[in-house]
């Protein structure tokens, strides 16, 4: 059976993520596979499948010398042969360190093509029923190559895909008996991937892949994780399937592989240069994950018996979801299963703090990662960073994130998402086109800014430097991202431009004492407010979640 085929960069991916050296080479010259997508993790199999043992094979143009090396720490051959034309070397895993990956290295002898390689083991599969499930919102760019990318890769596997649209924009004719398009509300990523999870439990699949749209993907890659998935032992039988993630402009450096929550986030192995050996073997290293994020992430189907999403609409629905699979329930990853995905500090949202705030609530209430001091910090830490960034109105939306908190469950039952998403949307400060900011002169622009949110003594006895006077500020304007401002940046500074990372728009942000104390005793009333009800509210959310989990509720929600 084949565990894992031997894939090539795309996209000027960067090429020593795939091979090292050439795949066409003079006498001597050398090409090894002691990389990210193709070195073979073979402590995961050795850990949670039946495999014990593999053999790679090769085709190839030319003579060569093969060997098969294992990285510890430092390179061993375990075995080698010289072949021409093709080749297979087998290792057994008892023969392997405890720690480690395979990979093959090859020595030309004569003029040398590699043409095309892969990894396999004598190992009888389950039975498992495989299907994707994308969500998107008028994303066609995006989302219809990636239907192509499903429906042209033959999956030992995966047997159906469906593509819920919530803007109701696809051409639901692209529909066949493989690929479903679900017109959907907009409810959201949150409604989108539990229209997912309900089509695949009624449609009788095993296991369900989520992805995000706007994903690049290997669709080998997903058949890696299903063949995987369908010779895990009985003791790893209900595990999920967690996925690195890469920035479309640093698709070497890995965003994230799973994540901790503790009442925040703790991503792992976040910025690691997966072009690095030593990396790759810490890589396989990663144990303790409370979540792994929905841009591309497989589990089984009998997690809905813990009922489905929460109606967050966006934001945090993954990780709450994580956080209530079962016990003992181990999300893996390993090496060569990642996507690549847009920086999410290209897509800085102002809306994004309501959904933050009011989730992020919710979920340390339910999973009691937060007691009252903890919630009115996390309050505070919010409305703080906004208006020392000069962001005073982006206040309104915070205070609205506690507020929904606060009415319980009962928000939940009784709020259209989509109407209240176009409310935020009115309510927040408007960006523009940078053109139209008459002070933007495009020599501003910072996108290699660095963010520094250090609070120094002068910030806290100035209250942020609302105290000092005019006349004392510096006047000279400087831009920002807004994903990347700090509090040093605009500290004594009367105004800054800040603008959308890579994009064109922006906003011209100022000082203001009014809108400070403003938002300030305003904070102070709801701190109150938030002190004296957040235990009972809490006990609401633990008591009646299951009433906007439940398929039921969700079926009607959506209008199934």
């Amino acid at each position: 059976m084949k565990l894992q085929e031997i894939i090539f960069s795309q996209n000027n991916i960067d090429e020593t993520m795939f091979y090292r050296g050439k795949t066409l080479l003079k006498s001597g010259e050398k090409l090894s596979f002691d990389t990210y997508f193709n070195s073979f993790s073979y402590t995961k199999y050795r850990d949670y499948t039946r495999v014990s043992s593999i053999t790679f094979s090769c085709k190839f143009n030319g003579k060569a010398e093969i060997a098969m090396c294992v990285f510890d720490g430092e390179e061993k051959i375990i075995c080698e042969t010289q072949a021409e034309s093709s080749a297979e070397l087998s290792v057994d895993f008892s023969a392997l360190p405890p720690n480690g990956f395979l990979y093959p290295k090859i020595t030309a002898i004569t003029g040398f093509e590699f043409i095309a390689g892969d990894y396999c083991a004598e190992c009888e599969p389950d039975g498992i029923n495989v299907c994707t499930s994308i969500c998107t919102y008028r994303r066609e760019q995006y989302v219809l190559k990636n239907i192509e990318l499903l429906r042209n890769y033959k999956f030992s596997f995966i047997n159906g895909a469906f593509v819920v649209d919530n803007g109701k924009t696809l051409d639901t004719t692209l529909s066949d008996e493989f690929i479903k398009i679900l017109p959907n509300k907009n409810y959201g990523g949150s409604g989108g991937f539990t229209r997912g999870l309900i089509e695949a439990r009624d449609g009788g699949f095993s296991h369900i892949i989520l992805m995000d749209d706007d994903v690049e993907f290997f669709p080998q890659t997903l058949e890696q994780i299903t063949v995987f998935i369908s010779l895990l032992t009985n003791k790893f039988s209900k595990s999920w399937f967690g996925t690195g993630m890469f920035p479309l402009d640093k698709p070497w450096e890995q965003f994230e592989l799973g994540a901790q929550w503790n009442g925040e986030l703790t991503s792992h192995k976040h910025k690691i240069d997966l072009r690095e050996q030593k990396n790759l073997l810490d890589n396989l290293d990663n144990p303790n994950l409370d979540y792994s994020a929905w841009w591309t992430l497989c589990m089984p189907i009998s997690v809905t018996e813990n009922g489905l999403p929460f109606p967050f609409f966006i934001k945090g629905d993954d990780i709450e979801y994580g956080l209530r699979k079962n016990l003992g329930t181990e999300i893996i990853t390993m090496n060569a299963i990642g996507v690549r995905h847009e920086a999410f500090d290209r897509k800085t949202s102002f809306v994004l703090y309501y959904y933050n705030v009011r989730n992020e609530l919710v979920i340390n209430a339910v999973h009691k990662k937060y007691g009252t001091f903890k919630a009115l910090k996390r309050f505070w830490f919010e409305i703080l960073k906004q208006m020392i960034l000069y962001r005073y109105d982006n206040c309104k939306i915070v205070f609205m994130a506690v507020r929904d908190f606060l009415h319980g469950v009962d928000f939940f039952l009784e709020t259209d998402e989509e109407k209240l998403n176009q409310e935020l949307s009115r309510l927040v400060p408007q960006l523009v086109p940078l053109s139209e900011l008459p002070e933007w002169e495009e020599s501003m622009r910072s996108d290699e800014h660095t963010r520094c949110n250090k609070i120094t003594a002068a910030m806290i006895l100035t209250l942020g430097g609302h105290i000092i006077p005019t006349f004392a500020l510096k006047k000279e304007l400087k831009a920002y991202p807004l994903s990347r401002i700090g509090t040093e940046d605009t500290f004594l500074r009367k105004s800054a431009i800040q603008y959308q990372l890579g994009g064109d728009k922006g906003i011209l942000t100022q000082r203001s004492f009014a809108k400070f104390i403003k938002y300030g005793f305003r904070a102070l009333g709801q701190s109150f407010v938030l002190f004296f009800k957040y235990r009972n509210v809490q006990s609401n959310f633990i008591r009646r979640s299951a009433e906007i989990t439940s398929f039921e509720f969700w079926r009607k929600h959506l209008n199934i």
